[in-house]
């Protein structure tokens, strides 16, 4: 299976939002996406509408923390419903770590919610090398009623994964990004 993987610009911003929202109808990238197209820079953070041939099939992405000099994380990886259970995920997996290995890291890290992301917990635990769980006190939580958050990790170099060990990755401001990001949507006409 051959996919294409075209960067997120201001020419396709918009079916992009439409088909991260309709995976992830609880938050919204909207506004990273529009940050990343106004960047004038290709490092990271990058994002990517994945096809197959001409047809939209999800979305991936990947960014870095500076204060975490050894990792990557994935964002925003997902697949449509109609293509679930069909080996694109595998393949996007596959390939998103190829792109990964080439900004010199040894990690790929991930972090999702145990009951929010239930279905793709089962991708990550056979596709990613460790989990474990995030419960940093300093990271405000807000609206986490029911199950937990988890990291996921994955080696890129020839040394073992190590665990994250609750390093504070900010999960607050992403949720209140994720808030501003819905609003701006609705106002722009995207749903």
């Amino acid at each position: 299976m051959i996919l294409r993987y075209e960067k997120i610009s201001k020419d396709n911003i918009v079916m992009a939002s439409r088909i991260q929202y309709k995976i992830f109808p609880n938050s919204s990238a909207y506004l990273k996406y529009l940050n990343e197209i106004q960047r004038e820079t290709s490092d990271l953070p990058i994002n990517f509408l994945v096809f197959e041939n001409d047809i939209p099939i999800g979305v991936v992405g990947l960014y870095d923390m500076p204060e975490y000099s050894d990792t990557i994380w994935l964002s925003w990886f997902g697949v449509l419903e109609n293509y679930r259970f069909k080996g694109y995920g595998s393949q996007i997996f596959k390939d998103i770590i190829e792109k990964a290995k080439q900004y010199n890291k040894d990690f790929l890290r991930l972090f999702t919610y145990e009951v929010w992301n239930h279905d793709a917990q089962q991708f990550y635990k056979k596709h990613m090398q460790m989990e474990e769980y995030y419960t940093n006190e300093n990271d405000d939580q807000y609206d986490i009623k029911e199950g937990k958050c988890k990291i996921f990790g994955y080696s890129l170099c020839d040394k073992p994964i190590d665990y994250w060990n609750n390093k504070f990755i900010d999960i607050a401001s992403e949720d209140k990004d994720h808030e501003k990001s819905m609003e701006l949507m609705k106002k722009d006409g995207i749903i």
